[in-house]
């Protein structure tokens, strides 16, 4: 018995050797969320080479196979999976910790993970990113633009950018502005098809769909005071918010957009809004953060700046 105890322990201290390097760890749980050697070496500023070695020599650590190579993608394994879950929460509580020895500074530093939709993020944040970078030198920083919603835990995301009227709970959500939406078509679609003047005209017309968005097919509609929906169709659906606006401008049907979009439109007479007082306005944009770390220097700059970018916005 003793010599079965002797082998477990052995074995036990064999296995928490491997996890006393934290830049393979974090380079394993980068891989897991990547899935490739290659850009994750990329987005660390290394070689794919180092990256195949880090994660060799952690298997050979653990004695146990963590990813499965094909040869178009790495796949983690079971025993892999329960690595990562637990390196991932590890890592991320370490991070926190550096965050918030941080506050004790004048400066934001460290590493910010920041979510946004993808034309929203690259219409009114990216112009800004340039300025925010400058004036937070001790600050690295990752932006994924996506239609993609985010798991903020599991994807290790400091701030998403939400456009949302209910929001998923025990999560600190920050109002950055209004999200009007439009209904609009071209003068000259109006012209030939007539406006509609009821919600329930919309079934008549050909309505420009955007494919993601969470009412492509149903158009959320209000009245007194009551928000409801109206199911619209078309002849064309796109995943492109800026597509769909080019064709509603070459007067081929109607869309719902948000008002940022089509604002000069509107404003240059190239669009016409229509069904005006039956729009809801339910929404709003977020700066959505997971709540224990909001006293976080980092996450305070990053919160200012997203306000700024925000601050013009109908």
């Amino acid at each position: 018995m003793d010599s079965v105890v002797a082998q477990f322990m052995e074995a036990r201290t064999h296995v928490a050797e491997g996890f006393e390097d934290l830049t393979t760890l974090r380079i394993f749980v980068r891989t897991v969320e990547i899935g490739n050697f290659s850009e994750v070496a990329r987005r660390i500023g290394a070689n794919p080479a180092m990256v195949s070695k880090r994660i060799a020599a952690l298997e050979n650590k653990v004695g146990q196979r963590l990813l499965n190579r094909n040869t178009r993608r790495l796949v983690v394994t079971e025993i892999g999976q329960l690595l990562y879950d637990h390196a991932m929460r590890a890592l991320q509580e370490l991070d926190q910790a550096a965050e918030e020895m941080s506050c004790m500074q004048d400066r934001a530093s460290g590493h910010l993970r920041l979510t946004a939709p993808s034309m929203l993020g690259q219409a009114i944040i990216t112009p800004r990113l340039g300025e925010f970078i400058m004036q937070n030198p001790l600050l690295s920083i990752d932006v994924n633009f996506s239609m993609e919603k985010m798991d903020l835990y599991k994807a290790g995301i400091d701030v998403a950018v939400r456009i949302a009227d209910v929001l998923d709970p025990g999560l600190m959500a920050i109002r950055l502005a209004p999200y009007s939406r439009v209904i609009c078509a071209a003068p000259e679609y109006l012209s030939m098809h007539g406006t509609p003047t009821e919600p329930e005209d919309l079934m008549d017309h050909n309505c420009l769909i955007t494919r993601g968005y969470a009412f492509s097919t149903r158009w959320q509609v209000q009245r007194g005071g009551e928000v409801g929906h109206v199911h619209v169709k078309g002849n064309f659906v796109t995943d492109s918010g800026q597509t769909v606006r080019m064709v509603c401008l070459a007067g081929i049907g109607i869309m719902m957009a948000p008002r940022w979009v089509v604002e000069p439109d509107l404003a240059a007479g190239r669009l016409v809004e229509v069904l005006s007082s039956y729009i809801p306005n339910n929404r709003a944009v977020y700066a959505v953060l997971i709540q224990r770390s909001k006293t976080s220097r980092k996450l305070e700059a990053a919160v200012e700046f997203l306000r700024s970018c925000f601050s013009g916005m109908q």
